[in-house]
């Protein structure tokens, strides 16, 4: 063969081989066509935490969080009722509204908030709202001659001492709220992670995956035409799988501090966020697990595909399914959380995000029965010209009765907020340090005259209220 016949066919063939490994690298990340059903499943598997994607707030709203981090502030907010259904009339309603003036320092761990509730120019009801380092109470005349206060310390006891249902699930002390802190996971955990998603991809045989092509699911009443692939586990397996993860987790210190350190921030109780207690419950786990396997109980979890994203995740646990839908695209941003579970309510949560306007809704259905509620999120304003503001709507349904409630606020940052009402200078009743039989005759006292106050004072207005505490 000539030189330049043989240059010509090697260039030939170098060509097609770069274009056909090229085409099958972009059929293997755009497609399924080259997966095995394991590979799929975790493909899609794995893109389950995308759900958080709905949190996402703007440069804005987060440069507005850091400012009142470092910098006093006033706030200036009013409420009032815009709808009502079986609860009064609208016209006497209407005249209802609440006023918020208050003052923090985050620094300091100091807050102030006086909030008035009124109808026309009549003061039904007034109170103060304090914060003083770890100290959290109220005052209002029209209840009791002090602050009642409550520390954020050992809160399960003070809740049993009150005798609060299921007062053992309740964490010792509340942690406000901070997702960045919640989703932020480092490198080293990050690895650690991975070694648990190998094992329960190399634990689980072949033959516990499946494939359903063109698997139609509806979600908010659209209707999409999925490929669904399935991890199902017997008992057998499920209670061999989890033997081998928490045998490798007891031993795990950087994985055991990491998920203690999320459920405080999620504010669950000890046996969670203490890394001994844990360690315990999960060995015991692994015995009882090792004496009847059949205690696992079989476990499924189904990831729907559509156009290379999963949208809806599948957990079926014993006799409760658990159903999480993701829709992220141009038109639409939220999230759905449905669990199921035989002669049990319902509960379903919604998520969106709409051009950062934040809708969230919790709903129980108890045999059509519905409880639910709503908050509707959004700021406008900027830090830069010290203007921001807050607007909420809130919706409550129970039963037959609902409201609508319209919330607004108007942040200003300024040095010169004044000074903090100390709730140390008055009387003031911290019912952590009450023994409990003085504790319950103290909250006896109070509820009755809450529900006095709030039984008259609505009658003066024209509605016949329920009282608040039983």
């Amino acid at each position: 063969m000539k030189p330049n016949k043989l240059k010509r066919n090697l260039i030939i063939i170098i060509t097609v081989t770069i274009l056909l490994v090229a085409t099958i690298f972009v059929l293997y990340m755009t497609t399924d066509i080259f997966r095995t059903k394991r590979d799929a499943f975790f493909r899609y598997a794995l893109q389950i935490p995308e759900i958080f994607d709905v949190l996402e707030t703007s440069d804005e709203y987060q440069t507005f969080q850091k400012t009142k981090q470092n910098n006093t502030y006033t706030t200036t907010g009013e409420m009032r009722i815009t709808s009502s259904e079986n609860i009064a009339d609208q016209s006497i309603l209407n005249k209802v509204n609440m006023t918020v003036f208050g003052k923090t320092d985050y620094k300091a761990e100091k807050s102030n908030y006086d909030i008035s509730i009124r109808s026309n120019n009549n003061e039904l009801f007034n109170m103060t709202v304090a914060q003083d380092k770890d100290l959290y109470g109220f005052y209002s005349e029209q209840i009791a001659d002090g602050y009642i206060v409550f520390r954020n310390d050992n809160l399960t006891d003070l809740a049993t001492k009150m005798n609060i249902e299921n007062a053992e699930n309740l964490p010792d002390q509340i942690t406000f709220f901070n997702k960045d802190e919640i989703l932020k996971v480092s490198r080293i955990e990050e690895k650690h992670i991975e070694q648990y998603v190998k094992m329960i991809r190399n634990q689980a045989p072949d033959t516990s995956y499946s494939k359903n092509v063109k698997e139609r699911i509806e979600i908010e009443g659209q209707k999409y035409d999925t490929t669904s692939y399935t991890l199902s586990l017997n008992s057998e397996q499920n209670s061999n799988l989890q033997i081998s993860i928490l045998n490798e987790l007891v031993q795990d210190s950087i994985m055991m501090n990491f998920i203690t350190s999320k459920c405080r921030l999620l504010n669950l109780n000890n046996d969670y966020t203490d890394v001994n207690t844990l360690n315990s419950m999960m060995r015991q786990r692994i015995e009882d697990l090792q004496n009847n396997p059949k205690i696992a109980g079989d476990f499924s979890i189904t990831v729907y595909e559509y156009r290379q994203k999963n949208i809806q995740t599948k957990i079926q646990i014993g006799t409760q399914t658990i159903t999480i839908s993701n829709i992220n695209n141009d038109e639409d941003k939220f999230v759905t959380i449905k669990i199921e579970e035989e002669a049990e309510p319902t509960i379903d949560l919604k998520i969106e995000n709409n051009n950062n306007t934040y809708t969230i809704k919790l709903q129980k259905d108890d045999d059509g029965i519905i409880d639910s509620i709503e908050i509707i999120y959004n700021m406008t304003g900027t830090v830069a010209e010290n203007n921001v503001q807050n607007h909420m709507t809130i919706n409550l349904v129970d039963g037959i009765k609902s409201v609508s409630f319209e919330y607004n606020d108007t942040i200003n940052f300024t040095n010169d907020v004044g000074e903090f009402k100390n709730m140390q200078d008055g009387k003031v009743a911290v019912i952590n340090d009450y023994d409990q039989d003085y504790l319950n005759e103290f909250l006896t006292t109070v509820k009755n005259q809450i529900n006095s106050v709030y039984i008259s004072q609505g009658a003066s207005i024209g509605i016949n209220l329920d009282p608040l505490f039983e």
